[in-house]
């Protein structure tokens, strides 16, 4: 109710709202992930950024941790609730402009991070899921899938099309015993698309 409060206030005056969301506190689970995304979605900010919760040294939450209290979130789960909260707040036209926090050399430690679903390229990985998530989509459509497949997206996109080293290309190729995949750039491509053997998908 504050948070409502607060954010008409500031849109009467006609600020720019920016609204922050962390993933995997106490007592969170995906339901509750989702239904603290529709409600920012009904607050109409103007951008939004997303946090995975990780245990800091000497936090009050580290001492949960170390007491077996508090249980972080695995990346990959955190990868896809804010995969899914991205696609949200895309699609009711709230800009993210940020996930995952931001590495530095003072913060990204051992000594400093305890534990929690940190990962220095935490936005990438989230939209190489969406990438996969796009690819996979049009394979099990197809009745077949061909031995060789061909991959279109923006050149701004390869990175996030092939994952983390690759990690999204050799999954497809395990997954549907393909034998080569080659990723074509193509200007024409939008950045949030793919085209594979003629196929095209949007996020």
């Amino acid at each position: 109710a504050d948070t409502q409060k607060a954010v008409g206030l500031l849109k009467k005056r006609n600020y720019e709202i920016g609204l922050q969301m962390m993933v995997g506190l106490p007592g969170d689970d995906e339901t509750k992930t989702q239904l603290t995304g529709r409600k920012i979605v009904d607050l109409s900010p103007d951008f939004v950024r997303i946090y995975p919760t990780v245990v800091l040294a000497g936090s009050p939450l580290a001492r949960w941790y170390q007491n077996g209290k508090y249980t972080p979130i695995p990346l990959e789960q955190c990868i896809t609730l804010v995969k899914n909260l991205y696609l949200l707040f895309r699609k009711n036209n709230i800009k993210v402009i940020r996930m995952g926090l931001q590495a530095s050399e003072n913060f990204a430690t051992d000594t400093e991070i305890l534990a929690g679903p940190y990962h220095p390229a935490f936005g990438h990985l989230v939209f190489s899921q969406i990438f996969l998530d796009m690819a996979t989509a049009i394979l099990e459509s197809e009745v077949s899938v061909r031995d060789e497949v061909w991959i279109k997206v923006h050149p701004r996109s390869i990175s996030n099309m092939r994952g983390l080293k690759n990690r999204n290309i050799e999954l497809l190729k395990k997954k549907y015993n393909i034998k080569l995949i080659t990723i074509i750039p193509d200007l024409s491509v939008g950045k949030d698309s793919l085209v594979l053997n003629d196929c095209l998908r949007q996020y």
